[in-house]
C-alpha cells in the first residue's frame, strides 16, 4: 500500500477514529481507578493510625483509672467523717491500692506543702520494694488542664500523673496529685503486630510523646528506642506547643534519605499529646496503580493493533465495550452494586477483562457484606458476651444453631435489693440511668473473669462460667466475679450517694453443677442461655440473700481449693421449690 493512497489515508483515518476513543476510554479507566486506590490507601492509613492510637492509649488508660481511683479515694480520706482518724483514711487509700491491678504503689504529692510520699499496696512485700520518682511541673500542668499528664522516663517507662479532686467546702487548699509508673515496653510488640498484619512489615510507624521523644517504632531504623524526632521530616510544620488539629489525619509526605518518596500521616492523641505516624514509601502504596496503569497500556496497545487492521468497524466494535466497562468501573469505584451490567459473550480480552471486572465486583461488593455482618455481629454480640465468645462466633468456630448439650458450670444472680421501693421514689429516667450504669460495670466484671452473660432480668443480671468454652476454674472465676462487684459498690456508692441519693445494695447466689447449654428458642428469634436445676438454685439463693450478701451452694464450694476463698457456713436452708434443704455458705467479701 503506497503512501497517500485512499488505502492508506483510509488506514490512518480509521486508526485515529479507533485510536482516540480507546485512548481517552483507558484513561478515564484509569483515573476511576485512580481515585478509587487513592481513597482505598487513605481509608487503610486512618485505619492502622486509629487502630495505633488505641494501642497506645490502651497502655494508658488502665493505669490512668486505676490512678484516678486511688486519687479519689485520697479525696474521700480528705473528706471523711470527723470521728475516722487519719490512720483509717490511709487504710482505706491502702485497700484502694489493693483492688487496682496496674499499681503496686503511687506518689502522693502537695508540691506547695513540699508533701511528696510514695504509698504502697497495704501487706505487699512486692509492692514494699517499688519507688515512684517525683513528677514534674510540666506534668502536673497537663494534668490540670487535660485531666492526665505524662511523661518518660527512658525506653519503655514513664511517669502518669493526674489531679486529686478538690476538697468541697474546706477553703482555699493547696493542689495534689498522684503519680504512677507507666509501662510501655508492650506497646512495641504491639506496633510490630500492627505492621506485620496490615503490610507485612512493609512500613515505618512510630509513636512520640509531647516533646517528639520516641515511645516505640517500627521499620523506621533512623529512630532508635527513647530518641529525639524533633527534627525528623514528619513534624514538619508542627510545634511542640500547638502540634496541629488533635484527632485529625494530617499529610505529611518527605523524602526519606535514601531518596525514595514517602507518604507520612501523622495523627496527635486527645489529652496526651502524643502523635502517632505512619510513613510509606509512594511506590509500595500505589503498587496496584502502577500495575493498573501497566495493564492499561497493553489494553490500549492491544486496541490499537485492532484498530489499524480491522479498520473503523473493528475500531467502533472495540471502543463500545471499552465504554461500557470505565462507566462500570465508575460504578465500581462508587460501590453502585446493583446497577453494575458485567455480561458478556465475548471471547476475546475485552470479554476477560468484562469478566474479571465483574469477578473484581463480587469479591468487593461480597467483602463488604462481609465486614459489615461482623462488624454487626461484634457490636450486637460484645454487649453479652465476651470477647472470646464473639470472636469465636464472628469466625464461625461456635456455631449459632438450636440445640444443646451437657456441661459443667457456675452460674451467678446478682439482683439490686429493696428495687421496688427505689423505683416508686425516683423518676423512671433517673432508675434507668442508674441501673444502665450499675449493670455495664457489673457486665465488665464478668467479662473480666471470663464469663458470659446471659440475660438481664428487670435489676437483676445472669452471669454463666464455662459455657460455651469449658472453664476447668469456672467455680473460682464465679466467686472471684461476685468479690470484685462487692468491692465496686464499696466505691461506687459514695458516687451513687452525691449524683442520686440513694445507694445500691446487692443479692448474689452462686451455683455450679452441670446444665444443658445451646440456643434455644425458634430459627428466626433464638437465645443462647443454660437450663436446668443449677440454675433454679442459684436464683433462689440471690432471693434469700441479705443486702450484700453472697450465698453460695454446696456444689460450688466443693471445687474451689481450700482457702482460697472465707466460705462461713450457714446451715442447711430450705429453698422454695425444693423437697429437699440445701447446705449454703457465705462469701466473705469485707
Amino acid at each position: 500500500m503506497k503512501l497517500g493512497s485512499i488505502g492508506a489515508r483510509a488506514l490512518l483515518l480509521f486508526a485515529a477514529v479507533g485510536l482516540v476513543p480507546v485512548g481517552a476510554v483507558v484513561s478515564l479507566l484509569l483515573s476511576v481507578n485512580r481515585q478509587a486506590v487513592q481513597t482505598s490507601e487513605q481509608q487503610l492509613q486512618a485505619a492502622v493510625l486509629e487502630e495505633l492510637e488505641r494501642a497506645t492509649m490502651r497502655h494508658v488508660e488502665g493505669v490512668r483509672v486505676d490512678a484516678d481511683a486511688v486519687a479519689f479515694a485520697l479525696y474521700q480520706a480528705a473528706n471523711g467523717k470527723p470521728a475516722a482518724g487519719a490512720g483509717d483514711g490511709l487504710d482505706a487509700v491502702r485497700a484502694t491500692l489493693g483492688t487496682r491491678r496496674e499499681l503496686g504503689a503511687v506518689r502522693f504529692e502537695v508540691p506547695e506543702r513540699s508533701v511528696s510520699t510514695v504509698l504502697r499496696q497495704k501487706g505487699d512485700d512486692v509492692a514494699a520494694g517499688v519507688d515512684v520518682p517525683a513528677s514534674t511541673p510540666e506534668t502536673r500542668r497537663a494534668a490540670d488542664e487535660h485531666g492526665m499528664g505524662v511523661s518518660l522516663l527512658g525506653s519503655g517507662k514513664g511517669l502518669l500523673v493526674v489531679p486529686i479532686p478538690a476538697v468541697e467546702g474546706a477553703g482555699t487548699k493547696a493542689r495534689g496529685y498522684v503519680t504512677a509508673t507507666l509501662d510501655v515496653a508492650d506497646l512495641q510488640r504491639e506496633i510490630d503486630d500492627i505492621a506485620g498484619r496490615r503490610f507485612g512489615g512493609a512500613v515505618g510507624l512510630v509513636v512520640v510523646d509531647a516533646t517528639r521523644r520516641s515511645v516505640a517504632s517500627h521499620g523506621m531504623p533512623e529512630i532508635g528506642a527513647f530518641a529525639d524526632t524533633s527534627n525528623h521530616p514528619l513534624w514538619t510544620g508542627f510545634s511542640k506547643e500547638n502540634p496541629g488539629v488533635v484527632g485529625v489525619v494530617r499529610v505529611a509526605p518527605y523524602r526519606a534519605e535514601s531518596g525514595a518518596d514517602m507518604i507520612g500521616v501523622v495523627r496527635f492523641l486527645p489529652g496526651l499529646g502524643w502523635g502517632v505516624a505512619l510513613a510509606r514509601r509512594e511506590e509500595d502504596a500505589f503498587a496496584v496503580l502502577s500495575a493498573m496503569q501497566r495493564r492499561g497500556a497493553l489494553v490500549a496497545l492491544g486496541a490499537a493493533l485492532l484498530a489499524l487492521a480491522a479498520a473503523a468497524f473493528s475500531a467502533r466494535w472495540i471502543a463500545r465495550p471499552i465504554v461500557h466497562l470505565a462507566g462500570q468501573a465508575r460504578l465500581v469505584g462508587e460501590r453502585r452494586w446493583r446497577e453494575l451490567s458485567l455480561t458478556s459473550s465475548r471471547t476475546d480480552e475485552i470479554g476477560t477483562l468484562t469478566t474479571e471486572l465483574s469477578r473484581m465486583a463480587t469479591d468487593l461488593e461480597g467483602s463488604e457484606i462481609e465486614i459489615a455482618r461482623q462488624a454487626r455481629q461484634r457490636a450486637d454480640l460484645g454487649r453479652f458476651l465476651s470477647k472470646e465468645l464473639v470472636e469465636a462466633i464472628v469466625s464461625g468456630r461456635h456455631e449459632l444453631a438450636l440445640g444443646g448439650r451437657r456441661a459443667a458450670v457456675s452460674v451467678l444472680f446478682a439482683d439490686v435489693v429493696a428495687f421496688t421501693p427505689l423505683a416508686e421514689t425516683r423518676p423512671a429516667e433517673e432508675v434507668v440511668t442508674l441501673l444502665n450504669e450499675l449493670f455495664s460495670v457489673l457486665t465488665e466484671v464478668v467479662f473480666r473473669h471470663g464469663g458470659t452473660v446471659d440475660k438481664f432480668i428487670g435489676d437483676c443480671i445472669m452471669a454463666v462460667w464455662g459455657a460455651p468454652v469449658a472453664q476447668e476454674d469456672h467455680a473460682a472465676r464465679a466467686l472471684a466475679a461476685a468479690e470484685d462487684m462487692m468491692r465496686f459498690l464499696e466505691t461506687a456508692n459514695e458516687s451513687f450517694r452525691e449524683r442520686y441519693g440513694t445507694t445500691i445494695e446487692l443479692g448474689i447466689g452462686i451455683n455450679s453443677g452441670e446444665v444443658l447449654v445451646g440456643n434455644i428458642g425458634s430459627d428466626k428469634r433464638m437465645e443462647y442461655t443454660v437450663i436446668g436445676d443449677v440454675v433454679n438454685v442459684a436464683a433462689r439463693l440471690e432471693a434469700i440473700a441479705r443486702p450484700n450478701q453472697v450465698l453460695v451452694a454446696e456444689a460450688t464450694r466443693a471445687l474451689v481449693a481450700s482457702g482460697t476463698f472465707e466460705l462461713s457456713p450457714l446451715g442447711e436452708r430450705a429453698l422454695t421449690g425444693r423437697s429437699a434443704a440445701t447446705k449454703v455458705y457465705e462469701l466473705v467479701t469485707a
